[in-house]
């Protein structure tokens, strides 16, 4: 929900003019999905990259961000896409 107030669909709609890809698309290159909450909201937005971060994205770097954490060794590995429906339907305050 952070990552959403914070313009995480700004990032998204940038990463999908660079690539030509929709979220839940993918090429030989790229998959691009939106995935689960990586519970780093005071770092929103975030992006994963293979396993690596991007925090607190925003729409005029992160294409370059996206590149220089692609090179990178995975620094976690259980970080899962997300369905539309997941994210929608999420009970963020479940725990509370």
């Amino acid at each position: 929900m952070t990552c959403s107030v914070m313009g995480s669909g700004k990032i998204m709609r940038k990463i999908e003019e660079t690539t030509g890809l929709k979220a839940g698309e993918k090429n030989e290159d790229t998959d691009l999905n939106y995935c689960a909450c990586t519970g780093n909201c005071h770092l929103a937005p975030s992006v994963v990259v293979n396993g690596n971060f991007v925090h607190e994205a925003n729409e005029e770097t992160v294409v370059e961000e996206i590149e220089k954490a692609a090179t990178k060794e995975p620094q976690e590995s259980n970080i899962t896409d997300a369905t539309i429906d997941d994210i929608l339907n999420n009970d963020f305050l479940g725990d509370v």
